[in-house]
């Protein structure tokens, strides 16, 4: 328990308690709206739950912003415990040191992303003069309690569970040494994955562009799924390519070294670009499973164009904080290939 009394620790628990409440509230609306929600009745329990619709749009975007930034938090926690770790160099020690570390992360990741998701879905039905997605929304809102339950225990677990006594594995015994660079098994992997990523980041894009001129509904679902699959593509990239060129050294694949100083935080903006590029062209092909009555027809349209550009416009960040270190290398050696 004296874990919880580490500043980075309670900040993450706090933000976790208020992400699930505000979920779990959101959640309660859903469940409600599913058993009473009737446009045909004009009663006072009708009209006071759709105020309450309303307010859960808030309650649901408030909370995926409060659940990225739990996300965020606990990656900050992991590398502030480090310190006192020994053999933690990173963040990756600390997640690896107890069973539930790498539980708990992953958690967090896919809580904040189907947050996200449905939070989009909410933006487009801001854009929708009727009630048409009503019962969607109350069934989105309804998964979110138990996912937020889910990830806030997992999180507790890990910090508790966690002895700051231990001597705890180093990426570079376990990452770095399973990379193995030099063999044909790493750059088998390096390789395929690298431009698979730029593939489906371009086509992410491209599907995009021509997809916001215009919104059919083929081209949008298509367009979200490319940055959905572009997302994990990316962070395999970054792992195999991206991280040795930042650190020079070609079996340094750890993605949580790239949260520290040394490389000026270049995980932070370049995680969170992907994510917001996952998540607005995901959102958008979500939206267009449910515009069907003829007011969501309408406002798909200029939603689906936003999403998909802010989509765009993020995936053009990520390629460029991306090449950053790989050109930076290239300049300061003379071009000189990193790996063998």
């Amino acid at each position: 328990m004296r874990n919880l009394l580490e500043p980075w620790v309670a900040l993450r628990l706090v933000a976790g308690l208020v992400s699930l409440a505000l979920l779990l509230r959101a959640s309660y609306t859903g469940f409600l709206v599913l058993r009473h929600f009737s446009l045909a009745r004009a009663t006072e329990g009708q009209l006071l739950l759709e105020r309450r619709l309303d307010l859960s749009a808030t309650f649901v975007r408030v909370g995926a912003g409060v659940q990225i930034a739990c996300v965020a938090f606990t990656a900050l926690a992991a590398e502030r415990l480090s310190h006192g770790i020994r053999g933690a160099m990173c963040g990756y020690g600390v997640f690896q040191a107890s069973p539930w570390g790498f539980r708990a992360l992953v958690a967090d990741v896919l809580l904040a992303l189907v947050a996200g998701l449905f939070a989009q879905l909410f933006a487009f039905d801001q854009k929708v003069r009727s009630f048409d997605l009503a019962r969607p929304l109350a069934i989105a809102m309804l998964t979110l309690g138990p996912l937020a339950l889910v990830s806030f225990g997992l999180s507790v677990k890990f910090f508790t569970d966690l002895d700051l006594t231990v001597v705890a594995s180093c990426c570079s015994v376990t990452l770095d040494a399973g990379a193995g660079v030099g063999s044909l098994e790493a750059v088998g992997p390096r390789v395929p994955t690298t431009i698979a990523a730029l593939c489906a980041v371009l086509a992410a894009v491209v599907v995009g562009a021509l997809a916001a001129r215009r919104p059919e509904r083929p081209r949008v679902v298509l367009a979200g799924a490319l940055s959905l699959a572009a997302f994990p593509l990316a962070l395999g990239a970054v792992m195999l390519e991206v991280a040795p060129h930042a650190f020079e050294v070609p079996q340094h694949v750890c993605p949580f070294c790239l949260l520290k100083s040394d490389v000026l935080g270049l995980g932070y903006p370049l995680f969170g670009a992907m994510f917001l590029a996952a998540t607005w062209g995901g959102g958008a092909a979500l939206g267009s499973f449910f515009a069907r009555g003829n007011e969501a027809k309408a406002a798909f349209g200029p939603y689906a164009k936003q999403a998909l550009r802010r989509s765009g416009f993020a995936w053009g960040l990520v390629f460029l904080l991306a090449a950053a270190p790989v050109l930076r290398y290239a300049v300061i050696t003379g071009f000189t290939p990193l790996f063998p």
